[in-house]
């Protein structure tokens, strides 16, 4: 991940760096990341895209600030979205759905108390839409996150 340290920064870490701290204890002190906490957090997001910026920097224990931590994720080619919740329909969904509607065809009493919508998102609780981090054009990938 690129650095964007300030000339004061920069000064003080050559400083820390000639009085033989680790480059770790230097990127603690500037409060800024170094290369193997930038792939941790990395391979927390790919193993966790469900989970947010800020519960990957708390588990990662990643120095930076919030902003710091969206911002690497983004460098890494990370986009943070909404979940896409679409399920690819099998010839069996195909079919029920088929045998259902024939089922209901001729019941207009069961069909006075359906809702049809395609404009109304609906949902059961209230911490509002789910957001995910993955790779930029990968929104249609089959892969299996965990729950």
């Amino acid at each position: 991940m690129p650095r964007h340290l300030t000339e004061a920064q920069r000064a003080r870490a050559i400083t820390k760096l000639e009085e033989n701290w680790s480059l770790s204890e230097v990127a603690a002190e500037l409060n800024v990341s170094t290369e193997n906490e930038d792939n941790a957090l990395v391979e927390f997001i790919n193993q966790n895209p469900f989970e947010t910026a800020v519960k990957a920097r708390e588990e990662t224990l990643f120095p930076g600030s919030l902003r710091t931590t969206q911002r690497g994720l983004k460098q890494y080619g990370f986009k943070n979205c909404a979940a896409a919740h679409k399920v690819f329909l099998t010839e069996d969904h195909k079919q029920r759905r088929v045998q259902f509607a024939n089922e209901f065809l001729q019941e207009n009493e069961f069909w006075n108390n359906v809702v049809f919508s395609n404009e109304k998102t609906f949902q059961s609780s209230n911490n509002g839409r789910l957001r995910v981090y993955r790779p930029r054009n990968t929104r249609f990938e089959e892969k299996k996150y965990p729950p």
